[in-house]
């Protein structure tokens, strides 16, 4: 029997029939000025496109990025034999990648064999950085379905560590066979974002993979305006257009900090930028005539330029990762001390020397040019170039300079990352300027001691000996380490956080 309470439901149901109303979707929007170079994962080496391809896709193991220990991802466990020259990993099962198909064994190797192998049939382009970081590999094979089994060709300490980084990341092996070679735009991964939409120079849009193994990420579409102007993204961040900010401008963040509802935080990075010495100069194969360059820098002249966005090095190695020291001081600058050292190495007088610069803002250039000044003073001139990018790695390659500005960001939380780029002569052959053609032995034969030793307070010991020859022979000189800088708007966003590798990850991010 029908009560009245229920009467009167069963009519306001037929009279007033149930809407229901489309969730509404939570967008961020962010802004920047630079575009990514490349959507694969393995093939990229720059910072922009980092930020894309972590959020992508997954790694076998992940970083926990506050307490920096290993936890799994992609495989769930590991045990390594033969004192770490084999290496077994359980995969996770039940994952698909974006396109459909299932992760297993058959991925994972075929991820690794694209790089490893120039005659694999499925390698559609080179890969710069797969032989720097994991030239230890000597094959990788899988067990069964969920099992595959890296064997490397020696011990080598911080391998979980090397299979965090970005070209450690699984590719879907069907999208790489569809796409070919435009895979780096077509990216498919199984990562908690998917690529919706890549309009050059405007805008690329990430959704979210509804079936990611980790769970429905709380952000639904990550919109990410692209503006090489700066102005224009500090507008649209004014105007509450765009909630993040990415690229700004220096002059307007004291501004931005008066605002209430706006946020900015500051993530040091695993990173290190120095002025690089093109060792095929005659002149400055001399140690006195580099430690000269090192006494005419200004330290002062960074925080005039870049206020507090930078950190001043004194050491190659930065803050936080194993061989830093405070006691390892570079040359102090010294307009006397300079000359002194000119003088007796008889320079020729008024010299020239070439400094090549990428693309670089009008700050770098003014950070430069102050440095140009200091050597004028020695009756040394200063010639800068700024040049696109294209035209800087075909001069680095062909030794068309003097010094240039360079910098190296850890790909892994390891100081090997930092060291290792930066006397590999391949990657100074594919135009990345480093101290390579120093030709100092005794750092290469340390290097790889110290990869290949496990306690961890030798391994300290190699690289604080390393860091410590690179500041006395002058190979190079330290100039800053780069802070991470995010802006936004706090009445949308809760929490924004970015690593020490420099990552952020959208599935972290927190709404209001």
């Amino acid at each position: 029997m029908i009560n009245k309470k229920q009467y009167f439901l069963i009519i306001v149901f037929l009279i007033f029939p149930i809407l229901i109303l489309p969730t509404q979707k939570k967008i961020i929007y962010s802004g920047m000025s630079y575009l990514p170079k490349t959507l694969d994962p393995a093939q990229a080496w720059d910072d922009t496109s980092f930020f894309f391809t972590v959020n992508i896709f997954d790694t076998l193991v992940k970083i926990n990025q506050k307490t920096f220990k290993i936890e799994p991802s992609l495989a769930t466990s590991w045990e390594k034999k033969e004192n770490g020259k084999t290496w077994i990993l359980k995969l996770r099962k039940g994952v698909i990648f974006h396109d459909g198909s299932d992760f297993n064994s058959d991925s994972v190797v075929f991820s690794f064999k694209r790089q490893m192998d120039k005659t694999f049939k499925y390698r559609y382009y080179d890969f710069p950085m797969f032989n720097e970081i994991f030239e230890n590999i000597k094959d990788v094979k899988k067990i069964d379905q969920y099992t595959v089994v890296f064997y490397l060709k020696k011990p080598f300490y911080p391998f979980l560590s090397t299979l965090t980084c970005s070209g450690a990341s699984i590719v879907s092996p069907s999208g790489v066979k569809k796409y070919k070679e435009k895979f780096h735009k077509n990216p498919i991964g199984t990562g908690p974002f998917i690529l919706k939409k890549w309009e050059e120079n405007k805008q690329l849009t990430l959704k979210a993979n509804p079936k990611y193994w980790g769970g429905k990420p709380e952000i639904d579409e990550f919109i990410n305006i692209i503006n090489p102007n700066i102005e224009t993204l500090h507008n649209l961040f004014q105007k509450k257009k765009i909630d993040i900010l990415f690229t700004f401008s220096i002059s307007k963040l004291m501004g931005l900090k008066n605002l209430k509802w706006v946020n900015i935080d500051y993530f040091p990075t695993f990173s290190t930028n120095f002025i690089a010495f093109n060792f095929n100069n005659k002149y400055l194969r001399n140690k006195n005539i580099r430690k000269a360059f090192c006494h005419l820098w200004d330290k002062k002249t960074l925080k005039y330029v870049f206020q507090n966005t930078y950190f001043s090095m004194d050491s190659i190695i930065p803050q936080g990762m194993l061989g830093y020291s405070k006691k390892t001081v570079k040359e102090s600058f010294s307009i006397s001390k300079a000359k002194e050292l000119i003088k007796k190495e008889k320079l020729p007088l008024k010299i020239s020397f070439n400094f090549l610069l990428e693309n670089s803002s009008m700050l770098t250039l003014q950070l430069i040019s102050l440095y140009s000044k200091n050597l004028k003073k020695v009756g040394i001139e200063l010639k800068i170039h700024n040049v696109p990018g294209k035209e800087y790695l075909e001069r680095i390659k062909k030794g068309d300079y003097d010094l240039t500005i360079s910098g190296w960001i850890a790909d892994y939380p390891d100081t090997s990352s930092i060291i290792k780029p930066l006397f590999s002569e391949k990657l100074q052959k594919q135009g990345f300027s480093n101290l390579s053609l120093c030709g100092n032995k005794e750092i290469l034969k340390d290097l790889d001691l110290a990869s290949n030793t496990k306690s961890l307070k030798k391994r300290d010991e190699l690289y604080r000996k390393i860091n410590r020859i690179i500041n006395e022979d002058v190979l190079c000189i330290p100039i800053f380490q780069d802070k991470e800088i995010v802006i936004y708007n706090n009445e949308k966003i809760k929490m924004i956080y970015i690593s020490p590798l420099g990552n952020i990850t959208f599935f972290d991010i927190k709404k209001r």
